[in-house]
């Protein structure tokens, strides 16, 4: 059963209620009591099976059924105004040949206005498709196809827009993970296609797709060429934040909000404007599992990275680890959507770090390392095993350490890029230095290395940003044995 336990584990605390009292209600007790368990999440399906005194065959027929409930439950209450507005539409048809031509017209002006409050532009070609044919022997017949037919080039315009979006913001993924030049030549394509059919149209729904990936290629794209004339990214935002206020009732403003919450954040994170950039923090913060569900409308991962940056800058970084019991309790990570997976595991881990959990931080990059192929991804993988090998060097474990370190070197001679990744090396001279019982003046050593490795990490390999580099860190790596 795909996602089972997930789905029982994401109910709110009302809807399971409420599902509960349905199921004693109708006496529903193996239901019940399954829900209940699955809840818990304490049980392997095994400990389950034996709990209900049900064999193999029963206790699967039980909780697919049992899902099939849910399904419908969670359908059922998925009242809203946009809800009815598409169970209005989708029963045109029955307008169409079963009601009264004038009835049916009068209908469907009225839903026509409602559509247009609500801006929804699919809903409206096929309001127009009806009063199109209702009107097949009216003169206004050539004006509801017209209607019709501008509005049907539109949706697919929407509907390219919306591709050219979820296409770009997987590459900026897969370039942050890898940093291969050959994506950006390919992001530079999806904008300039994005510009091409943005033109086609005057429309604020086109021009919120647009203005977020304009955003996110100024952010994390280093094109200042692609650029050059482009609106102001401070600009842009205030534009959408026009957009949002004026079309409050747009379903999907109210979730895509959000997306500009997150980019307006960081913007002004990324210029060190920490007043400015403070607001748009806590509004994604307070919706960040629901945010980081919106992998195909933006990068959101790169909120976590911000986000341990943004607790360094609070002297607050000790505190990530117990935040995230709560706030991940419940949460998986895609792990088809390598880039994304990539930076949770990073998060997790820096969070271990600063909790002084390093066995913790160990496991995890352990188990992402098992988990993906870093084929794709070179720098990730260069970055990942720098990490899991300051944390294994935390813990005296020198001999994992110094094979991760070889493995770093071997990947960098590989990729012969005229970068050099001289950042990372410097990284491994650190950890090679601080294991080296041989080595004299180690303190101030590591202090001017990494002296050197933040004035390196500032180019488009930068990694271990989020590392909080400082006196205490350089004491402890000076220790041989770590205590």
């Amino acid at each position: 059963m795909i996602k089972f336990k997930s789905v029982v584990l994401q109910l709110k605390e009302d809807e399971y209620n409420n599902l509960c009292q349905q199921f004693v209600e109708t006496k529903a007790d193996k239901y019940l009591r399954l829900l209940k368990l699955y809840r818990e999440n304490k049980y392997s399906d095994e400990d389950i099976q034996e709990m209900l005194s049900v064999n193999t065959s029963a206790y699967y027929t039980l909780k697919s059924r049992l899902f099939d409930k849910i399904q419908d439950f969670l359908t059922n209450n998925m009242s809203t105004p946009i809800i009815d507005l598409l169970v209005k539409v989708a029963n045109i048809p029955t307008l169409l040949y079963d009601t009264h031509r004038d009835t049916a017209i009068a209908i469907l002006t009225k839903l026509e206005s409602e559509l247009q409050n609500y801006d929804m532009p699919y809903e409206l070609s096929n309001v127009y498709s009806a009063l199109k044919k209702l009107h097949l022997h009216s003169p206004k017949y050539f004006e509801y196809t017209q209607l019709y037919n501008r509005h049907l080039a539109y949706t697919i315009a929407l509907d390219k827009a919306e591709d050219l979006l979820n296409s770009f913001m997987r590459t900026i993924g897969e370039y942050d993970a890898s940093r291969l030049k050959s994506h950006i030549a390919y992001l530079t394509l999806i904008k300039q296609e994005m510009k091409n059919v943005c033109a086609l149209y005057s429309s604020h729904h086109l021009q919120v797709y647009k203005s977020f990936l304009d955003i996110a290629y100024a952010l994390y794209v280093p094109d200042q060429e692609a650029t050059k004339d482009d609106e102001a990214v401070e600009d842009v935002l205030a534009n959408l934040e026009k957009i949002f206020t004026t079309y409050k009732q747009d379903n999907h403003y109210q979730h895509l909000q959000l997306v500009y919450n997150f980019l307006a954040f960081e913007y002004y994170h990324k210029l060190n404007l920490s007043k400015k950039a403070i607001k748009y923090y806590e509004e994604v913060n307070k919706k960040l599992t629901s945010f980081l569900l919106f992998n195909h409308c933006t990068y959101t991962t790169r909120f976590l990275i911000s986000r341990i940056q943004h607790h360094i800058e609070n002297s607050a970084e000790q505190e990530l680890y117990e935040q995230n019991r709560l706030l991940f309790e419940n949460f998986e990570p895609d792990k088809n959507d390598i880039p994304n997976y990539i930076n949770f595991v990073k998060y997790i881990a820096a969070s271990s770090f600063y909790a002084k959990k390093y066995q913790e931080a160990v496991q995890v990059l352990n188990n992402l390392i098992n988990d993906i192929s870093f084929k794709s991804y070179p720098h990730s993988e260069i970055e990942i095993k720098l990490l899991l090998a300051l944390n294994y060097s935390m813990i005296n474990k020198y001999d994992p350490a110094t094979s991760l370190l070889r493995s770093v070197t071997r990947k960098i001679r590989e990729l012969n890029d005229e970068m050099g990744y001289e950042n990372a090396l410097i990284f491994y001279k650190v950890l090679a230095l601080q294991m080296s019982s041989s080595a004299r003046n180690v303190e101030q050593k590591i202090t001017q290395l990494f002296s050197k490795f933040e004035l390196l990490n500032q180019k488009s390999n930068r990694m271990l940003e989020y590392i909080k580099i400082d006196q205490q860190l350089i004491k402890l790596l000076s220790q041989v044995v770590k205590r």
